[in-house]
């Protein structure tokens, strides 16, 4: 029975996976806030990103100073959860950075 619930559990969190879509974008660093890192692109778009893998967040401190106003090129993850009013919302995690300048 332990090895069913182990594989149901595994088969699940790769299906889940292999659901979310990866998207890359190079945008400057603008800090942090409240645990959301902020991003702006060349076209002034605004990135906001709610959790960061723990091998990206490994790469980069992005809760110091030292690297607002550095350009990045960021892989994430976008994720949908529902709140407490049972509305979807999106969810972006960035996976993978790597310092551009």
């Amino acid at each position: 029975m332990k090895t069913l619930i182990i594989i149901f559990t595994a088969l699940t969190a790769f299906v889940q996976e292999s659901f979310m879509q990866e998207f890359t974008v190079k945008a400057t660093y603008v800090g942090v806030e409240e645990g959301v890192y902020t991003f702006i692109d060349d076209d002034e778009l605004e990135y906001e990103f709610s959790d960061i893998d723990v091998k990206a967040s490994k790469k980069y401190d992005l809760d110091s100073d030292k690297l607002v106003g550095k350009k990045f090129e960021i892989t994430y993850w976008t994720d949908t959860e529902i709140d407490e009013n049972d509305e979807e919302y999106d969810v972006y995690i960035i996976v993978n950075l790597d310092l551009i300048n």
